[in-house]
């Protein structure tokens, strides 16, 4: 009993970034923040705007801001809104830690997923695979399937030929929260 107690104090102190027991995945919180919130409880139209991340030449059904507001656990992190929402409901949450090598960020990754698995009784899947895009990369990551979109962590270092071709590539970690409907427009090519 005393170990059982012992160990709640423990999740409830050390957890700051998820506050959920449930598999709905509008119900964790990472740094505060759940997928279905408005952005409004945490930035100004005007913060909104000035903190787009242009990742598109042209308007797209979603867009991205870029976040790093009185995050505790987190460095930073880019928040999907659908564009026209005047309610800036957030969809998709990617949380940002940068940890020096390979090998701090999978230690990390692996605490983090075995407090999520053991907060919220989630089993997570290898998902590691060779990047899309940056062809000589490989992501070493886990993902959980949830009722409305999946949680992933994603160690993503970046192998020095696409570094030198990319110069602005940052090796992270990220934590995300996603709906399935930014999934589907993800797998539709950003339109």
């Amino acid at each position: 009993m005393k170990k059982k107690i012992i160990l709640i104090f423990f999740l409830i102190f050390n957890l700051n970034f998820i506050h959920s027991f449930a598999n709905d995945i509008n119900e964790i919180e990472l740094d505060g923040m759940s997928l279905g919130d408005s952005l409004l409880n945490f930035y100004s139209k005007e913060e909104i705007k000035d903190n787009k991340i242009n990742y598109f030449p042209d308007e797209r059904q979603y867009f991205v801001i870029f976040y790093n507001k009185n995050l505790s656990r987190f460095d930073d992190m880019e928040i999907y809104l659908k564009t026209n929402d005047k309610n800036y409901t957030m969809r998709s949450i990617n949380a940002g830690l940068y940890p020096k090598s390979l090998k701090e960020c999978i230690e990390i990754k692996d605490k983090i997923k075995a407090e999520i698995s053991s907060a919220l009784n989630l089993k997570f899947i290898d998902a590691s695979y060779n990047h899309n895009y940056y062809t000589n990369s490989f992501i070493k990551g886990d993902v959980s399937y949830m009722d409305g979109g999946f949680i992933s962590l994603d160690c993503m270092f970046f192998d020095e030929k696409d570094k030198k071709k990319f110069p602005n590539l940052v090796d992270n970690l990220s934590v995300t929260l996603t709906l399935d409907e930014i999934n589907k427009w993800i797998e539709k090519g950003y339109k």
